[in-house]
């Protein structure tokens, strides 16, 4: 993908669609003072470029998955096949090969703690799988396939469903057509989707492709935090530009993250930076080679709710 350059404009337009990714032209072309007319075509020529895209991004917990953490596996011989059977497993959302000392990452999202356990006992009883390293996530800080706010649950029935999943496709669907591929009123769509708004049941913002932006070195790290500075440290980290996700973790680590740089020397001074963040204490990384896996939809998140726990893709 060709990078795109983002003038001052276009980077307050991504922070304004990323914050509320329904915001009308109106609201935008207020936002950022220019017409309603100019502000539609900048969000378009973002959009025809594919240096975004807007849509719903739903809490797991809707599904039913409550359980979620990072596991980092050792193995003995090639990667690839035993990254292949991971890949294969319902709980397993994220899936990468690496340089580092762990040749294989990946994020689980599963039911319940006995279910996210019996997904690492999975992992680590493949064949070629020397050691399988967890680290369980007690909250995630950053991510965008993850809404930002807490989740208030609620009553979820397929109609809601059905509109999560379109949400999911387009979160700028406008609210006639959304009414007319469920059934309802235009005003009684509005209703439900902004009640699944307010629940934290979705959150629409824009995801962006940092490799449209000329982050195309992805790295991983994990950190070893002062417990006092703990809270500090990782509101620091989060703030960082080049972190694009951020959990806090109990097990192996306090924290996992990863980071977008534009190249090699882009990568060592964010590692840098991080080193000094008052209250890490210790960082670790990896580099990205191959992403094998992402796939956070409604049907992956039902089969692995309702799955019966072997590991074939529904």
């Amino acid at each position: 993908m060709a990078q795109f350059e983002l003038d001052d404009t276009d980077q307050a337009l991504l922070a304004e669609v990323r914050r509320d990714g329904r915001a009308t032209y109106e609201a935008l072309s207020l936002a950022l003072g220019l017409s309603r007319p100019a502000a539609r075509a900048r969000l378009q020529r973002l959009l025809d470029a594919q240096v975004l895209s807007i849509a719903g991004v739903v809490h797991p917990s809707v599904f039913g998955l409550a359980a979620y953490a990072h596991v980092a596996v050792a193995v003995d011989g090639p990667v690839l096949p035993v990254a292949e059977q991971v890949c294969a497993m319902h709980d397993a959302v994220y899936v990468s090969a690496v340089a580092g000392r762990f040749p294989l990452v990946a994020e689980l999202r599963s039911a319940d703690h006995d279910a996210l356990a019996d997904a690492v006992r999975r992992i680590a009883a493949l064949p070629g799988v020397r050691e399988a390293r967890t680290a369980v996530y007690t909250e995630i800080l950053q991510h965008a396939h993850f809404p930002p706010g807490p989740y208030q649950p609620a009553a979820i029935d397929d109609t809601d469903r059905a509109l999560l999943e379109r949400l999911q496709r387009d979160g700028r669907t406008p609210f006639a057509e959304l009414g007319a591929a469920v059934g309802l009123s235009t005003s009684a769509t509005r209703t439900r989707v902004l009640r699944l708004l307010e629940s934290g049941a979705v959150h629409i913002g824009a995801l962006v492709q940092p490799d449209a932006l000329g982050a195309t070195r992805v790295c991983g790290f994990q950190l070893t935090l002062d417990g006092q500075l703990a809270d500090k440290a990782l509101a620091a980290v989060r703030d960082l530009r080049e972190v694009e996700y951020l959990a806090s973790s109990i097990g192996r680590c306090d924290a996992i993250g990863t980071a977008a740089s534009p190249s090699a020397d882009g990568e060592l001074r964010f590692l840098e930076t991080l080193r000094a963040v008052p209250g890490v204490r210790s960082v670790e990384s990896w580099a990205h080679l191959r992403l094998l896996k992402e796939d956070y939809s409604p049907a992956a998140a039902v089969s692995r709710r309702v799955g019966d726990g072997t590991s074939v893709q529904g």
